[in-house]
């Protein structure tokens, strides 16, 4: 077996005295976009409405480099190396686009050039996500890249040069996209059995089947394999994979029709942001905001009216503090922070931990950019101190009165 199975930490570890998320925002939004099929003026327009106009705090994922001949005028870093330093980045979409590539096959020197070309530039990725049916994916298709050795039916093992996730640990990264696309709107909140199942069926008959099924087959122990279809909605879980590795891996929301820059839209329409805020959760959107529906290629204005109107909606609550917005990377290092925090009620301490996986030592460097709020209690907000694993931090306190109060840490 390639690895073992994942386990939710988010839900059970956090603190009851802390917030979900820093007050008074109740839902947090990423956007994860690949970069198949951009071309560098829809990557500038792209660039310049969604960071520079309307400020969106969005991180970007890149290929390093692209031999698809499908697409030769496809955007990497190689060939365009100022879009590393004109928005925020934390991604990189496998070590490239290696699919439909003719003769260049991929190989794990291939990942070592790539490594080589990422250290240059000075971009540590902290976030992978796999790519179509590239065959060193990790989790989705494909899972040759995870695997030291492949071995035939006779029992003959080989080197797999396939493999390098040594190397995306060594680059940088500590989160892989699970391969799948969830349909529930929120996650790392939780959910009761029926609605989990009344938010994946297409209607409420479905919905009632499945929840029947799952019903009998609990009562009377049997359905197992039905029943275990039916993942948690955990936005990050706990992965242990063969070579020895542990990584976190995420659910991305979305649906595979609505993955481009039109869809981005639909996905994102004011109703549905204000779903998200109503109900609560995390969502790390699936997109490729560099993709059009091809019966619009010959317009000259790449994102449409109805997706540049969904984000100024998102724009607006965000600004009105009812929404988080960030990077993949800023949201998933936030949930493992305040999933390995501890309180000490008595002496008004909070302690943050090293989790071992993102992070082997928490301090200041770690901390940057972070707040997180908690629940009123019995010390004074003002009399509140921070440990890092290296001792005591500096922040700054905001009361909040009866609401409690946050503790917020310096950008970088």
């Amino acid at each position: 077996m390639n690895t073992t199975e994942p386990s939710s930490p988010g839900e059970r570890l956090r603190d009851a005295r802390v917030r979900a998320y820093p007050f008074p925002g109740t839902a947090w939004l990423a956007l994860s976009s690949d970069p198949d099929n951009t071309l560098i003026e829809d990557w500038k327009e792209l660039d310049q409405v969604i960071w520079k106009e309307l400020g969106l705090p969005f991180g970007d994922t890149l290929f390093v480099r692209s031999f698809n001949l499908n697409l030769p005028q496809q955007v990497d870093l190689h060939r365009y190396p100022e879009i590393l330093n004109s928005h925020p980045h934390d991604g990189i979409h496998t070590w490239g686009d290696y699919v439909w590539s003719g003769p260049k096959s991929f190989e794990r020197v291939d990942a070592i050039e790539a490594r080589e070309t990422l250290a240059r530039h000075g971009f540590r990725p902290r976030v992978w996500v796999d790519h179509s049916l590239f065959m060193g994916n990790m989790l989705h298709n494909h899972r040759y890249g995870t695997m030291p050795t492949v071995s035939d039916a006779s029992g003959h093992v080989y080197p797999n040069p396939l493999y390098t996730l040594d190397i995306v640990k060594h680059v940088g990264v500590r989160y892989l996209w699970d391969g799948t696309i969830t349909p529930i709107l929120g996650q790392d909140r939780p959910l009761s059995t029926w609605q989990r199942y009344r938010q994946r069926a297409a209607d409420i008959p479905t919905a009632l089947s499945n929840y029947a099924k799952h019903i009998i087959g609990n009562t009377l122990g049997v359905g197992t394999a039905f029943r275990e279809q039916l993942p948690d909605n955990a936005q990050y879980r706990v992965r242990r994979f063969a070579d020895g590795n542990t990584f976190y891996t995420f659910q991305r929301h979305g649906t595979w029709l609505d993955a481009d820059i039109d869809g981005l839209g639909r996905l994102l329409n004011p109703e549905r942001t204000d779903q998200l805020i109503k109900t609560g959760g995390t969502c790390i959107l699936y997109s490729h905001l560099g993709k059009r529906p091809v019966d619009r290629m010959h317009e000259t204005e790449h994102i449409p009216p109805a997706t540049r109107s969904a984000l100024r909606h998102l724009q607006e609550r965000w600004k009105a503090g009812e929404l988080h917005l960030s990077s993949v990377s800023h949201l998933l290092d936030y949930l493992v922070l305040r999933d390995n925090l501890s309180v000490d009620e008595q002496a008004g301490v909070i302690r943050f931990h090293a989790d071992g996986i993102a992070f082997t030592t928490v301090d200041a460097t770690e901390l940057a950019g972070h707040s997180f709020s908690f629940r009123r209690m019995r010390i004074p907000a003002p009399a509140w101190k921070a440990f890092g694993t290296n001792g005591v931090l500096a922040h700054r306190i905001e009361d909040h009165g009866t609401s409690g109060f946050t503790v917020h840490f310096a950008d970088r």
